[in-house]
């Protein structure tokens, strides 16, 4: 979704291909797009930085519901590469039944996620039956503006809100959103280490859960970001679920 909008921001400003992340998306760079991702796994940020930049340039200025309805259009009808599938279609089954199965037992789920919060809020009711206002992400900052009708308006600026909500940053957002420590998480990734440690760390009993992605042949099989959380899980007393071995069925 940040992809495309970087694009379509260059064909608007031709001089923005000059410079990152608008020239590797002008030129389907993938090395430069590898590297960012290697250098983040090796704790260098300053790729995803920069790439995060140019998306928040790219949205900056839309309002809140501009920007929720081209998340939910990009959801709708943008096709994953592999799968020829609308990403809305790429849920994970196992994840909607967990979810249910704790909200049905009298559990409050929240969705949290590195990425950006605005963007899960545009499908969190519809695919996880989780409400809007407990889906808990990255942002940016935003300011109020009115339109040439005089209608109030929040608007999407391009700085980044601080920190953002993944690795240290996760259990922040958490306190923020809930201001409680959870009982379970649940993630997939180093950036989730910060955030299963804080659940592992309630008073009562507690549950944490990594989800290996290992298999090759229904999803994917790598190690790629997640090699530090996968060490951990042992000595920390997380459970690791095999993609390959504990779900019965990958997609919802």
């Amino acid at each position: 979704h940040g992809l495309r909008a970087i694009a379509r921001l260059a064909a608007e400003q031709p001089e923005l291909r000059e410079r990152q992340p608008f020239k590797a998306v002008c030129e389907k760079d993938m090395a430069w797009f590898r590297k960012v991702e290697a250098d983040y796994a090796k704790g260098d940020p300053s790729g995803i930085l920069t790439l995060a930049t140019g998306i928040t340039q790219a949205f900056e200025g839309l309002t809140v519901d501009e920007f929720e309805a081209d998340a939910l259009e990009f959801l709708s009808n943008a096709q994953d590469e592999r799968f020829k599938k609308p990403y809305k279609q790429l849920i994970y089954q196992p994840m909607v039944e967990l979810i249910h199965y704790l909200q049905g037992n009298g559990f409050q789920v929240f969705l949290t996620s590195g990425g950006g919060r605005d963007f899960m809020r545009a499908v969190c009711e519809e695919i996880y039956g989780v409400p809007r206002a407990m889906a808990i992400g990255s942002s940016v900052t935003f300011q109020y503006a009115e339109d040439a009708q005089g209608v109030a308006q929040v608007m999407r600026t391009r700085e980044i809100e601080q920190p953002v909500d993944d690795g240290p940053g996760k259990p922040l957002h958490i306190h923020r959103a809930t201001g409680r420590r959870p009982v379970l998480a649940a993630g997939n990734s180093d950036g989730d280490i910060h955030m299963l440690k804080y659940a592992a760390g309630h008073s009562g009993l507690a549950l944490s859960l990594l989800v290996h992605h290992d298999d090759a042949e229904r999803e994917y099989a790598y190690d790629g970001g997640a090699e530090k959380a996968l060490r951990l899980a042992t000595d920390e007393g997380w459970i690791v679920v095999s993609m390959k071995d504990d779900w019965k069925s990958i997609w919802a």
